[in-house]
């Protein structure tokens, strides 16, 4: 298999997979989004709430705050020595405390790890009136994405490497196929058609249904797949990716240990 980075900017990386299968793609996929671990409010404590909010909305709003993660440091909670989950080697404290009129922002939340504080400070969490107050503490723990979603690290998806055919023969020119592309990746060079960048192409086969001469195919290569990571920015996404093959590699050799012992 070969691996070509096409793109690694800011909190997204494009990989290029060749010589793959959709199993495997498939695979990398899920251990990204549900075996790579990240830490996000899993416990809160409301000590004032006078908010027009109840106890859980709230609490379920802090849960999808996407909160920074370091590479090292942190245990799962049902690895971890204590009994609570509440020691320094599991979890993060983040407490807040805001008073009316105002707009309570993520970044009102002070962690005692700034290592783990939110990735934005502007993600709107309660509108407080005057007179309202909100005070609470909120627990971050270490968990994966198969078992609840506010802990995935971001979005990831693939795609089948998409397939352009012509038969230049039976090919017109008459130019439909430009005008039907919703990505305008068809062009005519010298009276036939031409894709510029064949990696955007959404495989949605406007072009080939409104070519009259049926001169046009559109199919896909499976062993080739174009692999893309937008990251939540609780983790850079090479980094997600590089743990997410290091997982796999981990439960491919446990699956081979367990096979000879049949």
């Amino acid at each position: 298999m070969q691996v070509e980075i096409r793109k690694l900017e800011g909190n997204e990386v494009e990989l290029m997979l060749s010589d793959s299968t959709p199993a495997f793609a498939n695979a990398l996929r899920r251990a990204a989004m549900r075996e790579v671990p990240v830490m996000a409010i899993d416990e809160v404590e409301f000590k004032v709430n006078d908010s027009a909010v109840y106890d859980e909305i709230l609490s379920h709003r802090l849960a999808l705050i996407p909160l920074r993660t370091p590479l090292k440091g942190y245990a799962f909670p049902g690895e971890c020595g204590c009994r609570e989950g509440r020691c320094p080697k599991c979890s993060v404290s983040l407490t807040l405390k805001r008073e009316g009129p105002a707009t309570v922002l993520s970044g009102d939340l002070k962690s005692t790890d700034e290592e783990v504080v939110p990735v934005s400070g502007s993600v709107p969490i309660i509108k407080l009136e005057r007179g309202q107050r909100l005070e609470l503490t909120a627990i971050a723990r270490l968990g994966p994405g198969k078992e609840h979603a506010k802990w995935q690290p971001g979005v990831i998806a693939y795609k089948y490497m998409p397939v352009f055919e012509l038969d230049e023969k039976a090919c017109d020119g008459c130019g439909d196929c430009v005008k039907a592309c919703p990505v305008n990746i068809i062009e005519l060079v010298e009276g036939k058609p031409k894709i510029t960048d064949i990696t955007l192409c959404t495989m949605c086969r406007g072009c080939a249904d409104v070519c009259q001469p049926k001169a046009i195919r559109i199919g896909s290569d499976p062993t080739k797949f174009i692999f893309r990571i937008e990251s939540a920015g609780g983790m850079p996404p090479e980094q997600i990716l590089l743990k997410a093959m290091g997982l796999l590699g981990d439960k491919l050799d446990e699956f081979s240990k367990q096979v000879k012992k049949l």
